[in-house]
C-alpha cells in the first residue's frame, strides 16, 4: 500500500500508521541501499515553536508527513517532466530514502511528565 493511502486511512490510529509508513521507509532505504546511513530529523514549525520532527506527538507527525508526501510528489513529477526518460518511481525512491521525516518516524522522545 502507499504512503499516501497509509496516511490517509481515516479508522487507522496514528501509531499505527506511522508504523506501517516506516516499513514502507524501510523497504525503499534498503531497494536505494542507504539503510546504514542516518538522516537527520528536520526541524518543523509548530504552533508553540520550532522543534525536531522526532519531538512531534503521533498525531502531529502524521499530520506533518501528509504535507511532505505531497512535496516530493511534486518534486519528482518536476524532475520527471524536465528530464525525459527518468524513472518516475526511482525518483520518488530516491526522495523517500533521503527524507529526514519519513527516516526518522520510529525516533521520538517519550515525555515522561508531559
Amino acid at each position: 500500500m502507499s504512503i499516501t493511502k497509509i496516511l490517509h486511512e481515516k479508522e487507522t490510529p496514528a501509531d499505527a500508521k506511522l508504523n506501517r509508513v516506516a516499513e514502507v521507509v524501510s523497504a525503499a532505504r534498503q531497494a536505494y541501499g542507504n539503510e546504514a546511513n542516518e538522516i537527520a530529523s528536520p526541524m518543523v514549525n509548530t504552533s508553540n515553536g520550532t522543534m525536531s520532527f522526532v519531538h512531534l506527538d503521533e498525531d502531529s507527525k502524521v499530520a506533518y508527513l501528509k504535507g511532505e508526501v505531497a512535496s516530493l510528489k511534486a518534486k519528482a513529477v518536476e524532475y520527471h517532466e524536465s528530464h525525459p526518460g527518468t524513472n518516475l518511481n526511482k525518483k520518488i525512491e530516491e526522495l523517500v530514502a533521503t527524507n529526514g521525516a519519513f527516516c526518522n518516524i520510529a525516533a521520538g522522545t517519550k515525555f515522561e511528565y508531559i
